[in-house]
């Protein structure tokens, strides 16, 4: 027994190290979408309102955008627990990370629980996953995408065993949690209900059979929905619908040119493999990829073998297209973090070409799927090297490195006799790390709580010989020779906030 569970006890062993190690210092910094998603759970844990004092909400207002609630409400339980700092932020997110990699290994015996080798196939999902530097990503920022993704092959595994014992239960826990990703991010929008539209076709005719267990779990999913219904007919739940090319195309024909274009960037060796092409650090190293070169071979010969599975293969085109798809039709750069629900459908084709190649072989079987996890293993070393090494300097811009720190000293000065705060906004949305490091209630933001800070588009050296002010320049700005008396650096090793205290 115990030789049995040792593999997957070892997979999810490795799988929370590398995703709770140095949890909050690496990325270095918060990005605003973290620093955002944090306050406005603080602010619902204790006011029951977010930053605009809207009344617990379903969209939330952020940075012109609307920002999907589960991953919110979720960081006020954790913030309450933990406190406010940046790993009881991420530590839900990292959870469900390690979560997901459950989910995969359960999901793959199900999907190849008449093949007798299936334990091998889900326990090389659950490492691949464990490993992915895609995944390892985003399972280590408080983004939604980490979040919607677990729920997406939690919901996928109850399916799929529903389908093998007929248990109603499990299809009402594939419904909630499906819905529920609805609710963790926007992606899940497009993505979710179009895949569960394709499996009731797929297998349509075993639920042809099914008329009751159909009946009752769509009044489950019609009830779950009704907040999210409401919001999108009469609050800003569609809101994100804007900013895709269907709204921002004018004719058919550009939109035909700009779907394939958007397409064709998705299949970029710059992006699959190499890391670039992202736009910014917040969305990947600039090193790795999201899919391993050892992974894209084994899809590129399985694509070229033509002896596809009759049922997996399908719905691992189907979880790759709809997985890209809202990323496809979004205005903008390649997104990694639009995309991340197609990595099933990667992780998938994987498997069904290892398995190919498994069962060609006469001999040393053993040896070429050892030799598979030894290639995986390598890839994440050389991930791992560069995460810790290079990354927290390279991606110090993006994350607002500093500000954190900052907003911290400025706490703990003596304030009384503090007119002004001169605070600089070079580096973008300062007033949200004010709001979370000094735990702001938001009707007293809304009230003006926050009117001793000045944040400024520029600031000079003009600015020190202010009466009783506090003053914190960026490194663009010009502040002639005074030394500051507190300079907070980033993860480069590099000025970032400079400090003067009044003279």
């Amino acid at each position: 027994m115990i030789k049995k569970i040792l593999p997957l006890f070892l997979i999810i062993l490795l799988a929370i190290s590398l995703r709770f190690y140095k949890l909050a210092q690496v990325p270095q910094g918060m990005a605003w979408d973290e620093a955002a998603i944090a306050y406005n759970g603080f602010a619902i844990l204790t006011t029951r309102r977010d930053e605009w004092l809207n009344k617990l909400p379903i969209s939330f207002r952020s940075f012109g955008d609307y920002k999907a609630p589960l991953a919110i409400y979720q960081s006020g339980i954790f913030t309450g627990i933990f406190g406010m700092n940046l790993w009881a932020v991420r530590l839900p997110f990292a959870l469900w990370g390690v979560l997901a990699v459950v989910a995969v290994y359960l999901l793959f015996r199900e999907l190849f629980y008449k093949n007798p080798e299936r334990e091998k196939w889900a326990l090389l999902a659950a490492l691949i996953l464990a490993v992915s530097p895609w995944h390892l990503h985003y399972s280590r920022l408080a983004f939604e995408s980490g979040l919607a993704l677990a729920l997406l092959l939690w919901a996928l595994y109850f399916f799929y065993r529903y389908l093998r014992l007929k248990k109603i239960s499990n299809f009402f826990l594939a419904t909630g949690l499906a819905v529920s990703t609805l609710y963790a991010y926007h992606s899940s929008k497009i993505t979710v209900p179009l895949l569960f539209i394709f499996l009731l076709y797929l297998h349509r005719r075993f639920f042809a059979k099914k008329h009751k267990d159909l009946l009752m779990v769509a009044s489950l999913a019609l009830l779950l929905l009704l907040p999210f219904l409401l919001d999108a007919f009469t609050g800003q739940g569609l809101t994100r619908a804007n900013s895709t090319i269907f709204a921002n195309s004018a004719n058919w024909l550009e939109l035909l040119r700009n779907l394939f274009g958007n397409a064709l960037s998705y299949l970029n060796l710059d992006f699959l493999i190499f890391g670039k092409n992202m736009g910014n650090f917040r969305h990947g190293d600039g090193r790795f990829g999201i899919i391993e070169p050892l992974s894209l071979i084994l899809i590129i010969f399985y694509l070229f073998f033509r002896k596809y599975d009759k049922k997996l293969f399908p719905l691992a085109l189907s979880l790759i297209s709809l997985g890209f798809l809202p990323a496809i039709i979004a205005e903008g750069q390649s997104s990694s973090n639009r995309s991340l629900l197609a990595l099933p459908g990667i992780i998938l084709l994987v498997v069904l070409a290892v398995k190919e190649i498994w069962q060609a072989l006469k001999e040393h079987k053993k040896l070429f799927y050892t030799t598979i996890v030894a290639f995986y293993l390598m890839i994440l070393g050389a991930y791992q090297y560069h995460y810790y090494q290079n990354y927290p300097a390279r991606s110090s811009d993006d994350f607002m490195d500093g500000y954190l720190e900052t907003f911290d000293y400025l706490r703990s000065l003596d304030r009384s006799q503090i007119k002004q705060i001169v605070f600089t906004s070079d580096y973008q949305h300062p007033y949200i790390y004010a709001l979370f490091a000094f735990e702001v209630n938001p009707i007293a933001y809304q009230g003006g709580i926050l009117n001793l800070f000045f944040f400024a588009d520029q600031i000079n050296a003009g600015d020190l010989s202010k009466e009783n002010t506090i003053v914190v320049a960026s490194k663009f700005d010009q502040m002639g020779e005074r030394v500051p008396d507190k300079i907070i650096k980033g993860g480069d090793g590099q000025g970032r906030f400079f400090v003067y205290l009044p003279l």
